[in-house]
């Protein structure tokens, strides 16, 4: 038994020593998200004050967010609340009405410019346009705009849509919201491989996880060849989604824990740090 203890002290210790490192992984990932899809609209702002609707997003620990709002000033009052936190995009909706019709609305340039003084916004979005609609003159200079001061669009559009915002700002991040939903993940191998500045936002992106919730293979292996063109979101949308963050940010949580630690990471934050936290 002796001339195996050695043996067994030393399975022992990098048992252990795997352990820590797993147990490392987790702690580290675990409080740190930086998240690409949070909105604080008008129809939370007296139940949630910017304050507190910081305060939830770091007792998830979502250390910095990408925050846009209906109307925008929404995002202004998050980002005046925690400036080291919030990453405000800028949405293009005067009101909820206007989500219907800013893309044909001769007078959006003008407001995003004025809106643009306001704070230091990243970019445009999470705006909804569809089809050919995403090539309105208003569209057109609306990415000029985005190309003229160096920010993101994150456009929620079909299939068609994004194809022409990529065709229309090739140099620029397109983040696609929700992936596209239910796009085919051939479609965003294509669109991966050949535009270099192209995005994936993956809140409520159909079809990553089977029935046991887990990654499908198909995406596992997706997400872990592209890992650094990936972002992961919340998307708070309505009321709802605010008092469900708890739940929401653990379910993504338990997807990304199922990849590799650099894939986890990069998706969980990297990725948000590199394209809106880094200093040039």
């Amino acid at each position: 038994m002796r001339k195996y203890i050695p043996a067994l002290v030393f399975l022992l210790s990098f048992c252990n020593s795997v352990y820590a490192d797993e147990m490392q992984y987790a702690n580290d990932l675990e409080p740190i998200i930086y998240d690409a899809h949070i909105h604080y609209d008008w129809d939370v702002w007296e139940s949630l004050p910017p304050d507190q609707a910081v305060q939830m997003l770091k007792d998830e620990g979502i250390e910095h967010a990408i925050v846009s709002a209906t109307p925008t000033e929404g995002a202004e009052m998050m980002y005046k609340a925690a400036p080291d936190v919030v990453i405000p995009f800028l949405r293009p909706y005067k009101n909820i009405r206007h989500r219907y019709l800013w893309f044909k609305d001769p007078t959006t340039p003008d407001y995003i410019r004025d809106h643009l003084k306001r704070v230091p916004y990243k970019g445009f979005g999470e705006f909804h346009v569809f089809g050919e609609d995403t090539t309105t003159d208003v569209m057109i200079e609306i990415v000029n705009i985005a190309r003229e001061q160096g920010l993101a669009l994150h456009p929620h559009t079909d299939i068609t849509g994004i194809h022409n915002f990529l065709r229309l700002a090739p140099d620029i991040p397109v983040i696609w919201a929700h992936g596209g939903f239910g796009a085919p993940t051939s479609l965003l191998t294509q669109l991966l491989n050949k535009h270099e500045h192209f995005y994936v936002e993956l809140s409520l992106r159909e079809g990553m996880l089977d029935d046991n919730g887990d990654l499908t293979p198909e995406w596992m292996e997706l997400l872990t060849k592209y890992k650094d063109r990936f972002l992961v979101g919340m998307d708070t949308y309505k009321p709802s989604r605010w008092a469900d963050l708890p739940e929401i940010a653990e379910e993504s949580r338990d997807w990304l824990h199922q990849l590799p630690p650099d894939a986890a990471t990069l998706i969980a934050r990297g990725n948000v740090e590199r394209l809106f936290l880094r200093t040039q």
